[in-house]
């Protein structure tokens, strides 16, 4: 009986053994990061035994409200995380450079944490199809570039996935006014109402063409074309409704572009 017993213990401990070698991470991914990264050698929940499925390649999980437009550094911004499926899943989120510096600054939200000051995961798993998490991100300073946000996912033991998505920036947030440029003047500035006064100072006859472009959400409202002789045009424009911001106003003739920072009050 008592070899029984030692037979059953050994295979038990075994099996044990075994499972533990596959075992996940239900509370959240390790705080070393597991978001597939060049700059974190790679690693998913793949890796180091935590899943037995390679991952696969998946779109449309992550998303932002992050204007077509591009990120205005500074600016602060929600992500979402949408995992499809009805089985438990978690996930790995860290926004980086390819040598895996991390990209703006991270604040969680419910149902998940930011670890290691790089990266956000869930801090328990979700059932739900899909299952949701929102967590937001602080832009980084003006200048950074294209933003790649790297994320892995897990859906079961057996089933992971990957996904990366570029988050570009807003142009015009490095766009200097040519202030020594005697091309366009913009008044009144800041602007209160619909009404707003461009003087037009053309050395030569040309081609003009206006446009206004609202930073944040890189609307464009083109407010004329049309060709000018030599000389000063006084010019007025009645705005379409327009929210309170910075917008940058672009003049363009045949042989000069020059923009001009508006405020809308």
């Amino acid at each position: 009986m008592k070899r029984i017993y030692l037979f059953v213990f050994v295979i038990a401990s075994m099996l044990l053994i075994g499972t533990r070698s596959l075992n996940s991470t239900p509370m959240g991914a390790p705080s070393d990061g597991r978001t597939g990264s060049p700059g974190d050698g790679g690693k998913t929940c793949y890796n180091y035994g935590c899943h037995s499925g390679a991952p696969t390649a998946i779109s449309g999980v992550i998303t932002t409200n992050v204007p077509d437009g591009g990120y205005i550094g500074g600016v602060t911004y929600t992500v979402t995380v949408s995992l499809p499926y009805s089985n438990k899943k978690g996930f790995c989120i860290s926004p980086q450079k390819a040598d895996g510096t991390l990209m703006g600054s991270l604040i969680n939200g419910s149902g998940n944490a930011v670890t290691n000051v790089k990266y956000v995961t869930h801090t328990s798993p979700k059932i739900a199809n899909p299952g949701v998490w929102n967590f937001q991100w602080i832009a980084p300073p003006a200048g950074s570039g294209p933003v790649d946000f790297y994320g892995a996912f897990a859906v079961t033991r057996e089933t992971t996935y990957t996904e990366k998505i570029t988050i570009a920036e807003n142009n015009f947030t490095g766009i200097k006014e040519i202030n020594s440029s005697d091309l366009l003047s913009v008044y009144p500035n800041p602007v209160s109402s619909q009404m707003i006064n461009l003087e037009i100072n053309l050395k030569k006859p040309s081609q003009v063409n206006l446009k206004l472009t609202e930073i944040k959400s890189g609307d464009i409202t083109e407010l004329g074309n049309e060709f000018l002789t030599e000389g000063i045009h006084i010019k007025s424009h009645i705005l379409p409704d327009l929210t309170k911001g910075i917008y940058i106003l672009r003049i363009e003739t045949e042989d000069q572009v020059v923009h001009k920072k508006m405020w809308v009050q």
